[in-house]
């Protein structure tokens, strides 16, 4: 009966359980990156494969480990936190060390100081430990304790200190990563003594937050929001010595220089990280609580995301995963506190090609680092650190417009500005002479012109032609919108009163500020344009330009007529486009001044833009003021009346519109129904 009993079981796993299929090499898992031409992660060759999964370590079984940490000798440290322990396993030698039995309580955190010394965190304890090799009789001894401060300003009697991680740093500083502490790291000196926090994170400025500050006090906040920053939930250290941190609730992580200020951020991470720590080429690695290992450059770029969670016994899964570490060969060791393995994974020629590039580049090996990073692109042409590696490789030896290339393929805007600066630089030493004879040409011309006054014959044509056109009424309205930039009481008051516009004439005005703004989209130089040319959606964009618009002259109109404005909603439409003149002007001029500018002149690019949405704001409100004959007071009120009502009206229009796709989807499917059956 038992064993019938554990066959029924048995296939019933199989079947409940959804199993993963191995791929040819082994790995039941894929491998991202991160595209920034994607904005997201996208599928990458393999980078490391597992190749080992254990509970023993040199014949000793793991319980609950927490924590893992490789010295330079690569001889792995486990915090065997169910037994009570820190193993050290000799990997070359295969010995094994147990240290701090009889002395630890509950080991959650191990770090290999400069010194060689063992630093751990006991949350049993509430303390952090030192132990000291001592060569003569080749044990590790108790040698410090790091312990909540007696009669500090930063603690009270009541505060709980109960240690999860410890790290030090290059000057042999020790930091505790404190449970639920939000004042970052406690900072020890390497005798014991405490002298402050560090790296303690700041409280989110999002629109939320920032308005539960300013409309609750202090006490109220605490109370109601719990609005505190997160605490610190691990650390690393790189091989610089700059302090890394990650947070729950926090995407990615950050790196913090001595002055405690963020020096570098990932680009991409979730915020369920577990564990960090830098490998031998400086990439920095952490894992998550859903088991993605992930892999930064030093920089904070996404290299690789693989692994994941483990739904049976499989190996390059885990369960809850609580610790990851690197060996000089750059192989993964990983442990999960759940089932009480030890993974080990190695990397692949293509992630071997990669670190090869990344350490040529640190090296400053510049041209040496261009053939592994080729090959990579060969292998994924989406891979945005090979594509900025060639950048910088081109820009070192000075080719500077095949580095703009790599740029923007791996949009690093920088990297593409700093380059354009030197091809524009060596254009205008190139072309000095020419721009001295064009200068000095345009003031003789100046010159000419004051005595002979040449220009007015080359203007007669234009006033001949103007003449001509002037008989068609479509041009003269055209003209008058431009009177109205002059004089914009007068030129509104030509639409309202004198009809001076038309319907008509104000599509054609549309379509030409949307076309004016196509060109602004498309054709703005990479500098200053972060769009994806090959994936704007042209329909999007109509979108995006005529329905505010619409509904904004269909809200003004309908709020005028119960406010007493006396525009129509014909006058509305046109006095709205008329307003939008400045931008039709505005785009052409800006996408042109791109074209000639880098990231270090960018504020004369942002100023002609806000210069122009700044004046078309302005008309805007000159239009309504005096189509609808209002005084000032009364035009404000109308705007922002306008303004919530075309966004009710957009609410509505996407509620109908949902339930008619309901409904539509509803009678498709009874008839597919019908169809079937009959």
């Amino acid at each position: 009966m038992k064993r019938i009993l554990l066959i029924i079981t048995a296939l019933t796993l199989l079947l409940v359980v959804p199993q993963v299929k191995p791929k040819a090499n082994g790995v039941t898992y894929n491998t991202f990156t991160y595209s920034s031409n994607r904005k997201s992660i996208v599928p990458t060759q393999d980078a490391y494969i597992p190749i080992s999964m254990t509970n023993l370590l040199g014949g000793i079984t793991l319980k609950h480990p927490e924590d893992i940490f490789i010295d330079d000798h690569d001889n792995i440290f486990i915090a065997d936190t169910g037994n009570k322990r820190v193993i050290r396993y000799d990997l070359k030698n295969d010995q094994t060390f147990i240290i701090g039995e009889g002395i630890l309580r509950e080991p959650k955190g191990i770090h290999i100081g400069i010194d060689g010394s063992l630093y751990v965190a006991d949350y049993g304890l509430r303390q952090g430990v030192k132990f000291s090799y001592n060569q003569t009789t080749h044990q590790y001894e108790k040698t410090e304790v790091y312990q909540k401060p007696i009669n500090s300003p930063y603690f009270t009697e009541e505060d709980p200190f109960y240690p999860t991680k410890i790290i030090t740093d290059n000057g042999n500083n020790v930091y505790l990563v404190l449970s639920g502490n939000i004042n970052g790291l406690a900072e020890f000196k390497n005798d014991g003594e405490f002298f402050g926090f560090f790296g303690g994170n700041r409280f989110p400025s999002t629109f939320e937050n920032i308005v539960k500050q300013n409309l609750f006090d202090k006490e109220t906040r605490r109370k109601w929001f719990k609005m505190v920053p997160n605490p610190v939930y691990n650390a690393g250290i790189d091989n610089n010595g700059l302090v890394i941190t990650i947070s729950k609730g926090q995407s990615g992580y950050l790196k913090l220089n001595i002055a405690n200020l963020v020096y570098s951020e990932s680009n991409w991470g979730k915020d369920d990280l577990e564990d960090i720590t830098v490998g031998p080429y400086n990439t920095i690695f952490a894992i998550g609580q859903d088991g993605r290992i992930y892999e930064y450059t030093n920089e904070g770029e996404l290299l690789f995301m693989f692994s994941g969670q483990n739904i049976g016994a499989q190996k390059g899964l885990f369960q809850a995963p609580s610790g990851i570490a690197v060996d000089s060969k750059n192989n993964l060791y990983a442990i999960d506190s759940k089932d009480s393995t030890l993974q080990i994974f190695s990397p692949t020629i293509f992630a071997d090609l990669v670190h090869k590039a990344i350490d040529y580049y640190q090296q400053g090996l510049y041209s040496d680092s261009k053939v592994p990073w080729q090959e990579v692109l060969k292998m994924n042409v989406l891979f945005d650190v090979a594509n900025k590696g060639l950048g910088d490789a081109y820009y070192a030896e000075g080719n500077y417009e095949e580095a703009m290339t790599y740029y923007e393929l791996s949009r690093d805007v920088k990297g593409y500005s700093d380059a354009y600066w030197e091809v524009r630089n060596k254009s205008l030493l190139g072309s000095a002479e020419w721009i001295v004879y064009v200068i000095i040409g345009i003031i003789v011309l100046m010159i000419v012109n004051h005595f002979v006054s040449f220009t007015q014959y080359m203007a007669y044509p234009f006033k001949v032609l103007n003449k001509e056109l002037s008989y068609f009424k479509t041009y003269r309205e055209i003209k008058h919108n431009f009177y109205v930039l002059k004089k914009p009481a007068d030129g509104y008051y030509g639409i309202k009163r004198e009809k001076k516009s038309s319907n008509l004439t104000a599509l054609i005005m549309l379509l030409l500020f949307f076309a004016s703004y196509l060109i602004f989209i498309y054709f703005t130089k990479f500098t200053f344009n972060d769009r994806i040319i090959s994936e704007i959606n042209l329909l999007q964009e109509i979108i995006k330009v005529f329905v505010p618009i619409g509904l904004w002259v269909i809200a003004n109109y309908l709020v005028s007529s119960i406010k007493e404005g006396e525009g129509t909603l014909s006058n509305v439409f046109q006095g709205t486009v008329t307003a939008l003149l400045p931008m039709t002007i505005t785009f052409p001029i800006v996408t042109i001044v791109s074209q000639v500018l880098t990231l270090n002149e960018g504020f004369i690019y942002q100023t002609l833009l806000f210069a122009g949405i700044g004046v078309t704001a302005l008309y805007l409100v000159l239009m309504v003021k005096e189509i609808h004959f209002y005084d000032t007071k009364p035009t404000l009120g109308n705007i922002f009346i306008s303004i919530f009502t075309a966004v009710m009206m957009l609410v509505m229009i996407i509620i109908v519109y949902i339930l008619l796709s309901e409904v539509i989807n509803l009678f498709l499917d009874i008839i597919k129904e019908v169809t079937n059956r009959a």
